[in-house]
């Protein structure tokens, strides 16, 4: 009976530390060269953007990096997800669409945008935003 109370505690304690480094320990992941790429595709698009990085709680089996472009002069920020795979940014994009409270979903190669409490007064700034994210090369950055 001991043994079974030592392993489920050491259990919890290990699920417990790994969550605990990934969200507050592990340093914030750097801008990928592909997000970096992305925000001077939308310079060029004219919308004025700032990347940077943000603190993110996946694997790295699942995420990569998680990045935020902040447009000049708007109030919400454009989330970009890097996933390791094609696949797993199409499961990503699966799991994004199923909350409430992440707005305009898309996926263009292995980048994945989420506009994040982006509603129904942003329509014209979310359409450019898609629009540009679609026309982007993933392929090149």
């Amino acid at each position: 009976m001991r043994t079974i109370v030592f392993i489920a505690m050491s259990v919890v304690v290990a699920l417990a530390g790994a969550w605990v480094y990934r969200g507050f320990i592990r340093p914030i992941d750097p801008l990928p060269q592909q997000v970096l790429a992305l925000a001077e595709h939308f310079n060029r698009r004219g919308m004025e953007v700032r990347p940077y990085a943000v603190r993110h709680n996946f694997r790295h089996s699942e995420v990569l990096a998680v990045a935020a472009l902040k447009i000049s002069g708007f109030p919400l920020p454009i989330e970009v997800i890097l996933c390791p795979t094609e696949r797993s940014a199409i499961e990503r994009l699966e799991s994004v669409k199923r909350s409430p409270n992440l707005m305009h979903p898309a996926r263009n190669g292995r980048l994945v945008m989420v506009l994040g409490m982006w509603g129904d007064d942003t329509t014209d700034m979310a359409k450019k935003v898609t629009e540009a994210f679609a026309s982007f090369d993933a392929g090149s950055g």
